[in-house]
């Protein structure tokens, strides 16, 4: 089932209950620099004056197939919102979510991906864009705890190797990527005027990274092997110096040259020692 049917479909469903005060379409399928595909998901949401009872109308959603899965993620205020997550046998997903109608101006403030389609209560209009997904200038102290993060938890992935616990050390690997990625994400931020929306995983990073630093990003996905983990360890840690580097002088931040160097060293003589 296309997109515009589920659409559709689910603005008909609202329009028949006038609890449901305006409808709001999310996502991907509202944003205007992305390519449509065929693995969109419908991301919507209701809101509602009793939250409660709408949610407790589940008609809806045998009406678009067969349910392969579903999640209702657990809230701490379902009298507030209830999002209801369906992908169904044919290849299709909806992504419900049912909020109250106080909740309304702050979400949209909050996501700018964001398309009024229903609207009982005659809001301000709101033009979707990729405003609030695009990648955030860093303050000295974000540039500071991403830093101190990544040379603080490499010290952990050379305990890993030594004791040959090749989980506790890819779990580590992990974080200190993710704040490889957060670095380069700025560095690409500063070169675009913060003007780029990178997706939810980063993949377009690549499309702004020249090919060798791109290959040798990806080169730091370790395979389980104990000396493929020693290899990306040393990959990270140069990578990282080097886009830490690039930040620091384009935000003016302070760049702890010695510290890494001290770290890197410490590193190296836990790694190679015979204890």
């Amino acid at each position: 089932m296309k997109p515009e049917q589920i659409i559709e479909q689910l603005t008909a469903f609202a329009k028949e209950r006038e609890h449901i005060r305006t409808v709001v379409l999310n996502g991907s399928l509202v944003n205007p620099n992305i390519r449509p595909d065929p693995y969109q998901d419908v991301d919507l949401a209701f809101y509602v004056e009793d939250v409660r009872a709408v949610a407790a109308d589940r008609s809806w959603i045998d009406t678009f197939g067969e349910v392969l899965i579903m999640q209702t993620p657990e809230t701490t205020d379902s009298e507030r919102h209830i999002t209801f997550l369906v992908q169904y046998v044919d290849g299709h997903r909806i992504d419900l979510t049912i909020r109250s109608v106080d909740q309304l101006e702050t979400m949209l403030e909050a996501d700018s991906l964001s398309q009024i389609i229903i609207d009982r209560d005659h809001h301000p209009v709101v033009t979707p864009s990729d405003m609030s997904y695009r990648v955030k200038r860093p303050s000295a102290d974000e540039y500071a705890a991403c830093w101190n993060e990544f040379w603080w938890v490499s010290l952990y992935v050379v305990k890993g190797i030594k004791r040959h616990q090749v989980l506790y050390a890819l779990d580590h690997l992990d974080i200190m990527r993710n704040m490889l990625r957060q670095m380069m994400e700025w560095n690409i931020g500063y070169a675009t005027e913060f003007s780029v929306n990178l997706g939810k995983s980063g993949d377009g990073i690549r499309d702004h990274l020249p090919e060798e630093l791109w290959e040798m990003l990806t080169a730091t996905y370790a395979s389980a092997e104990l000396s493929a983990i020693e290899d990306t360890h040393d990959r990270l840690q140069s990578l990282f110096f080097f886009c830490a580097q690039r930040v620091a002088e384009q935000g003016d931040f302070v760049f702890r040259e010695e510290e890494a160097r001290r770290v890197r060293a410490a590193c190296a003589t836990l790694r190679h020692s015979n204890d």
